[in-house]
């Protein structure tokens, strides 16, 4: 009777333990999804009161500090810096921007008012206004128009061109087409698409690679403004309607503080054959139809 009660005793002792154990672990299991959704409340809550937050406009101001300015294959400038300050403001998928060009000893071997001056001038002023709108998860398409002020050192005529284009985000990439009009001198279609991406570099937050390359043709109605030569370097009497420029750009983007980025970037430019090669040859005015140049970008964004 003495070890029945001992095993009965255990057995009580082994049956309420059970008991609590089992009443224990749906009690924690419960503490612990409460948690959770506690979290997850605060996080949808979180980004609700974000998506209450009215879009502001967004504005920037750079400058790019290059060896040389270079323009869709052509060159610009030449054995000078060039300074090419930018403001841009954008509110709602509408976007502002006013960029200049100030070459440092601005050496134009065709300039109408003061070739090879070798002085510094202030000889481009381009606005941009554009519309960009996301129609597709990734897709973006973007209108706009660019009026190109030009004093005498690139052209005697002002220029205005209308333009459309597509990005479409990738997993790895971006990848994108752009169609510019000429719409008031040199009248003309240049076609320009890309691939773009930026990689995180984990050094400091923001931090990134960004590799950008393009391609374009130019399809002239104007034999002036872009003359076509050819393998003997003569003036020939057509059209220029080719494959124009190859563009490679690889830029590090190193944020400092808050608003400021400054970016050390390394480009190519080079002619894509056919008649391109005599015509970037001819319009640069370094008479090359490759370029290879550099600088830093620096970047105040509010």
């Amino acid at each position: 009777m003495h070890r029945l009660g001992v095993k009965g005793k255990w057995f009580m002792s082994l049956g309420l333990i059970f008991s609590l154990m089992m009443g224990w672990a749906p009690a924690g299991l419960a503490d612990e999804a409460k948690t959770d959704q506690a979290a997850e409340l605060k996080k949808v809550e979180a980004t609700a009161e974000a998506a209450k937050e009215p879009e502001k406009p967004q504005w920037n101001v750079q400058t790019d500090i290059l060896s040389q300015y270079v323009w869709r294959g052509i060159a610009l400038s030449r054995n000078s810096v060039v300074v090419q300050p930018s403001f841009t403001g954008s509110y709602k998928g509408f976007a502002v921007n006013v960029w200049n060009n100030f070459d440092l000893s601005e050496q134009n071997p065709v300039s109408l008012k003061r070739p090879n001056s070798k002085n510094a001038h202030w000889n481009e002023t381009d606005l941009t206004f554009s519309y960009t709108r996301e129609v597709f998860k990734n897709l973006n398409l973007t209108a706009g128009t660019i009026i190109y002020l030009l004093d005498g050192a690139n052209s005697a005529y002002n220029s205005v061109e209308i333009y459309g284009g597509a990005d479409y985000k990738l997993p790895w990439f971006n990848f994108g087409v752009g169609v510019y009009r000429e719409v008031n001198h040199f009248p003309g279609t240049f076609l320009q698409w890309y691939i773009h991406r930026a990689i995180d570099i984990p050094l400091i937050e923001g931090m990134n690679l960004d590799l950008w390359a393009s391609w374009s043709a130019e399809f002239s109605n104007d034999k002036a403004a872009f003359p076509v030569f050819d393998s003997a370097g003569n003036l020939e009497n057509k059209f220029y309607r080719s494959l124009n420029a190859g563009h490679i750009m690889v830029t590090l983007n190193i944020p400092v503080g808050k608003y400021v980025v400054v970016a050390p970037k390394i480009m190519y430019w080079y002619a894509l054959g056919g008649q391109s090669t005599g015509t970037l040859s001819a319009l640069s005015w370094d008479g090359q139809h490759n370029h290879l140049l550099g600088g830093v970008n620096l970047a105040v964004n509010f």
